[in-house]
């Protein structure tokens, strides 16, 4: 075994090294149970008795040296099919990376989901335009009952109705307000820091916040304001279901199954929390509007964290976990550089 990647057997990612000829030089956990048999068997077998004909694959990546993508390639051992990328390494070694297709679909399925979320963000848009007139009178008209009565309870009711008023049009405007309006180069990991620092201010320094960042992330193309929003609704989320520590790591996702062709790679962002979790009800819901798990929850939050999300070209999936909850946010990673090199330019 030889070139051991840091944290392999942490990947849900399948990684296997192989030589030219064809020899497993190593693989992580993923790889073993993805190609149906252990580790420990599958070190110095030929792939090609595994898989077959990808010793063919494999001389072409080498031979042209550039990565090779094979799309729902049937592995025989274990009956799954993957995507597979096929990548020349050091010393005419190759580097395999298996993606399960069900990780794919699922993903695809969440974006889809997303995009529906984005259609009722449009409608929300129409509709507070639409109610904004209306609205503004049902206020007025409270406003004049509280200045000419007398009658102490008539005057608390109207103020009721002028809070409940100033209470939607709110809501709607803030669920309707997606647009970026100033795209910049920003420091994501600054940005991260400084809105995990307000949500622990804001409990009293009972909540913890460790933080694993990935310092080879570029600086990103964004809304330094949406993306604020979007990290501290997330960390808010969090804080609310009484975490005592969130965890947030920042990594570079080599072909991510959610973003597409050329671009591959994206920056995802992982937040991590101890708290109460999730009922398991919404968990198909979580991102639409009046979805909360809350007693006093707006159910805005997260629907607003996805539609900045979309905005960005990325996408936030929920990961429930044994104690907790974890929210991804991924960004396609080439068109942030392609984006930044051009602002530079």
């Amino acid at each position: 075994m030889t070139d051991w990647i840091p944290d392999a057997d942490q990947l849900t990612t399948g990684l296997i090294r192989v030589s030219a000829t064809g020899q497993i030089l190593w693989l992580n956990t993923s790889a073993g149970t993805l190609l149906y048999q252990g580790q420990r068997q599958l070190e110095g077998l030929v792939i090609g008795d595994l898989i077959p004909e990808i010793q063919t694959r494999i001389d072409t990546a080498l031979t042209r040296n550039q990565s090779i993508q094979i799309s729902e390639l049937y592995l025989p051992k274990s009956g799954l099919a993957v995507d597979m990328n096929i990548a020349p390494a050091e010393n005419q070694t190759v580097l395999l990376e298996l993606y399960p297709i069900t990780e794919r679909i699922r993903q695809r399925k969440q974006a889809d989901r997303a995009d529906r979320q984005q259609a009722i963000s449009q409608m929300a848009r129409h509709l507070a335009h639409e109610l904004r007139n209306p609205l503004a009178g049902v206020k007025a008209g409270s406003q004049l009952i509280s200045h000419q009565t007398q009658d102490i309870a008539i005057a608390r009711h109207a103020s009721m109705i002028e809070r409940g008023v100033d209470r939607i049009t709110a809501l709607l405007e803030r669920f309707a307000d997606n647009q970026s309006h100033k795209k910049e180069l920003l420091n994501l990991h600054q940005h991260l820091t400084e809105t995990a620092e307000l949500v622990i201010a804001e409990r009293r320094g009972e909540l913890q916040i460790e933080t694993d960042f990935d310092p080879s992330i570029p600086l990103i193309m964004g809304d330094s304001d949406q993306l604020n929003q979007l990290f501290l609704n997330l960390l808010r989320n969090s804080s609310q279901a009484q975490a005592s520590i969130i965890r947030i790591k920042t990594r570079i996702e080599h072909n991510s199954p959610i973003v597409n062709a050329p671009i591959r790679h994206a920056i995802r962002i992982t937040f991590e929390d101890d708290g109460t979790g999730i009922p398991t009800h919404l968990h198909d819901r979580l991102f639409l509007p009046m979805v909360s798990g809350k007693d006093h929850g707006s159910g805005f939050g997260l629907a607003i964290a996805q539609q900045i999300a979309r905005a960005h070209d990325g996408l936030i999936e929920f990961e429930p976990l044994e104690r907790g909850s974890a929210f991804v946010f991924r960004l396609p990673m080439l068109s942030q550089i392609a984006k930044s090199a051009e602002n530079v330019a």
